[in-house]
């Protein structure tokens, strides 16, 4: 039986071997061809539209190749300033990017692109690169910013009558569904994509099917997984997409995982992890080595799964690292443009302020000159000295009044003097706020990166065993998901506080956010046996910034999780008022000390405790939750007693 499936396993890798050999033959002699149309081309136009002929198949195939065409097509596209065709070129660009896992360039990219086509006003170039953007921002965790591009970019493709393009927008919202654990979502926008993608004969079939298995997968409802997976791989394989091929196998092996198959898990895994090397791309590149080392711990293999799990790390750590490094250097560059603005802004001020004073000098030689005109005329004038007199008056009272205009001047002066000194302030402030982000960045995340670092070297060079690696893997897991944290609550500070969040208020029902957050925060509570409901009634509508407050009610939550003992209770309630609602969060947990009830909300420092299973906190959170609350016009408070819990409460508008 054992030497059966040996075989088996060895037929499979053959098959895939000429497989992927007939798919690069193919795709050079497609190249090739299209390399031979671009020398004979003579119009610049034509070349542009052959590149990205060329292009558009490889950014799933060999996404570096397709960077490398794309650069040569859009310095053609600003040679001839064809506007349109540089938003192609740039999306082509942003999403060869985004295969290689270099999401800051990616999103540069796309960037450029998405200013020129608002400047033309192209709607269809708008909404393809709000899609790109939205798989951007799904590349990196952010599913809620990916959704809203996806659902903008429908609206546009609805207005334009773009079947192909709503096909393309159910394929990416069904992806962000099954990513958020909403298969029954994603499902619904398969079965419409497919609808559309049928009658279309588009490519986009076979990724709907990929989508579909995923959210069958979720569903454990293996059956149809696999049925589905056996479809996009049959599509795959016409298409010759190497990056949804991996995909598919990496599917198969994760039924196989779950349904303790392994020997025909590890032949599906190895045949992914062949294809992403192949194409290079990061993300199928993680999840094989991540799945490879699970199936191979399962098998007892602890050396082979230690080697996939290293890979795994390492693969990982790079793209992030890489990523890190590009959306800083990003920062910089906006942070030196906000400099050279505000330069520019205070030279205008003082070329304004040297025109007033010309003007005030040449009234004031208008004013002296007046007055000799006058004494001269009266010198010579004896006999008129009536009418002489008259003019004078006349003359003294002109002065008056230019000397009241130059009074009114100089008032104006001392408010534009306190404008700037306003300004000046304003600078300072911000210069504090940024040596309080590189305070907090160079101790709190520094710090466990550094221990991480530590042990996975002491891992490396074989001074700590697997064993005793493992008894400390949940303290670093810890670690990480506090860094995790630091790191989203930073950001969101760091933008409240250096440009100002923007209100975008509406009417909305507050037990679907409390809903959302029992739901994420499942898995937690499990680990902790604690018990998390909310008893807010349906419909309880407030006029408010709906993401503002969920993550007001994200670090509610998360606070009550971290302090409270096991077989403990957090709930979340309402009050209605005449005017506003009041919601609290209130737990049964280890209770704040009466000397640090005061700290909680203070801003000149930050008050973090640990948590009952020792979870560090970022001394953020609540920081964050009242900056919001009140930009809500809302107000936020707490209540505790020390081994008894504590109450958590702030209020909204009625909606």
């Amino acid at each position: 039986m054992k030497a059966d499936k040996i075989v088996r396993m060895k037929q499979v890798l053959t098959i895939l071997l000429l497989f992927q050999l007939t798919i690069s033959f193919s795709q050079q002699r497609v190249i090739d061809s299209c390399l031979k149309e671009f020398d004979k081309a003579t119009s610049d136009t034509v070349k542009i539209d052959i590149l990205l002929e060329i292009s558009n198949p490889l950014i799933d195939m060999a996404p570096e190749k397709a960077i490398v065409y794309g650069k040569t097509a859009l310095k053609i596209a600003h040679n001839i300033n064809d506007k349109h065709r540089e938003v192609q070129v740039y999306n082509v660009i942003g999403n060869g990017y985004d295969r290689i896992g270099n999401i800051a360039d990616d999103i540069q990219y796309l960037n450029e692109g998405f200013k020129i086509a608002k400047q033309i006003n192209n709607l269809s170039d708008i909404a393809s690169l709000e899609l790109s953007l939205g798989i951007s921002y799904s590349d990196i965790g952010n599913e809620k910013l990916a959704i809203e591009y996806y659902l903008s970019a429908e609206g546009f493709y609805t207005m334009l009558h773009d079947a192909k393009g709503l096909c393309e927008c159910d394929l990416d919202l069904s992806d962000a569904y099954y990513k958020t654990k909403q298969p029954d979502k994603a499902l619904y926008y398969v079965e419409r994509g497919r609808r559309l993608s049928v009658k279309l004969d588009n490519p986009w079939l076979g990724y709907l099917y990929d989508n579909a298995a995923e959210a069958y997968l979720l569903k454990k409802d293996f059956a149809h997984a696999k049925k589905y997976t056996l479809k996009s791989i049959e599509v795959a394989e016409r298409t010759t997409n190497l990056y949804t091929l991996a995909d598919n196998y990496l599917i198969l092996a994760k039924i196989d995982f779950a349904k303790r198959n392994m020997a025909e898990a590890v032949i599906f895994a190895n045949k992914a992890l062949g294809l992403a090397k192949q194409t290079d791309i990061k993300e199928n590149l993680i999840d094989a080595y991540n799945l490879l080392s699970q199936i191979l711990e399962n098998q007892k293999k602890y050396e082979e799964a230690l080697k996939y799990r290293n890979l795994y790390v390492a693969t990982k750590d790079s793209t992030q690292s890489a990523r890190n490094n590009n959306i800083l250097q990003e920062y910089e560059y906006e942070k030196r443009d906000e400099d050279v603005a505000l330069m520019k802004a205070a030279k205008k001020q003082e070329d304004a302020e040297l025109k007033e004073q010309s003007v005030i000098n040449i009234v004031i030689f208008g004013t002296l000159l007046l007055v000799i005109c006058i004494l001269v005329f009266i010198f010579y004038s004896r006999n008129k000295l009536r009418l002489a007199n008259k003019k004078i008056e006349q003359a003294y009272e002109e002065v008056n009044n230019q000397q009241k205009e130059i009074i009114k001047q100089n008032q104006e002066l001392i408010w534009t003097n306190e404008q700037i000194k306003s300004q000046s302030d304003h600078i300072e402030q911000l210069s504090n706020i940024k040596d309080r982000l590189f305070t907090i960045i160079s101790h709190d995340l520094r710090a466990p990166l550094a221990t991480l670092k530590g042990i996975l070297n002491l891992l490396a060079a074989g001074t700590i065993t697997v064993e005793k690696f493992q008894r400390v893997v949940p303290s670093l897991l810890n670690s990480v998901s506090t860094t995790s944290e630091l790191v989203d609550n930073l950001l969101h500070w760091s933008k409240s506080q250096l440009t100002g969040a923007t209100i975008i208020s509406s009417n909305f029902d507050i037990n679907e956010l409390a809903q959302t957050q029992v739901s994420l925060f499942e898995r937690q509570t499990l680990d902790k046996k604690l018990e998390l409901t909310s008893e807010i009634p349906l419909n309880t509508f407030v006029y408010a910034d709906k993401n503002m407050i969920d993550l007001v009610l994200r670090n509610l939550v998360g606070n009550s999780i971290k302090f409270c003992n096991a077989n403990g209770k957090i709930t979340v309630t309402s009050k209605q008022f005449e005017d506003y609602i009041e919601i609290s969060v209130a737990d049964t947990g280890v209770g704040i000390a009466p000397e640090n009830i005061h700290k909680v909300f203070q801003s000149k420092e930050r008050f973090t405790t640990i948590g009952t299973n020792k979870e560090m906190g970022t001394g953020l959170g609540l920081l964050l939750c009242k900056d919001f609350v009140e930009k809500n016009n809302g107000t936020i408070g707490v209540e505790s007693k020390v081994n008894e819990g504590s109450r958590f409460w702030f209020t909204l508008p009625k909606g």
